[in-house]
């Protein structure tokens, strides 16, 4: 006979007992950007490409447009050169320059949209001013180089809060960078 495990609202569900006496239950455990998506789908991928970055310049822009959080789960950085160097800064102004980006929804069937401004790629984005100190820092040291900083879901964006990756240094070869986000609501 299945014992009744109450929920606190005066309903119950059915709980299995095995031959030990221990409740059997089943975990599933998943990323919460995952989770995001499959059940509200609020997670998007920006993607920025630029072929011939030059030291100082912000290869990607992006500003929480949204009344919820914007929780940015991992930064990913691809770059051909060696030694490069990226600053996440946080920043104000005008976002011009660089092509506009549509951050897209990993959830294909949710049809929503992220409510973000973002521009990157090519030329570098301009008008923007660091408005706080750097808030990461982080090098990739040998040509055809991966990074991923998983942020742990801590870095986060309130509404008009702006963010943009600078590449510092490096010897202008081909940089790649992914964000994957979420909303927080």
């Amino acid at each position: 006979m299945a014992e009744i495990i109450q929920d606190g609202t005066g309903t119950g569900y059915a709980a299995k007992v095995n031959a030990q006496n221990r409740l059997e239950v089943k975990a599933v455990t998943q990323s919460h950007v995952a989770t995001v998506s499959e059940d509200d789908g609020q997670a998007y991928i920006v993607e920025a490409i630029d072929a011939g970055p030059v030291a100082a310049e912000y290869t990607l822009y992006l500003k929480n447009d949204s009344d919820n959080k914007m929780v940015i789960d991992n930064i990913d950085t691809w770059v051909t050169d060696a030694d490069v160097v990226w600053k996440l800064w946080e920043v104000t102004g005008t976002a011009a320059g660089a092509a506009v980006i549509t951050p897209q929804n990993l959830n294909l069937s949710a049809g929503k949209n992220a409510d973000a401004t973002c521009r990157g790629g090519a030329g570098g984005v301009t008008g923007l001013t660091v408005s706080g100190s750097v808030k990461y820092t982080w090098k990739t040291g040998i040509a055809l180089s991966h990074y991923r900083l998983n942020t742990n879901s801590s870095l986060i964006l309130s509404k008009n809060d702006a963010i943009a990756f600078e590449y510092d240094a490096g010897t202008g070869g081909l940089a790649h960078l992914n964000l994957l986000i979420h909303y927080h609501g």
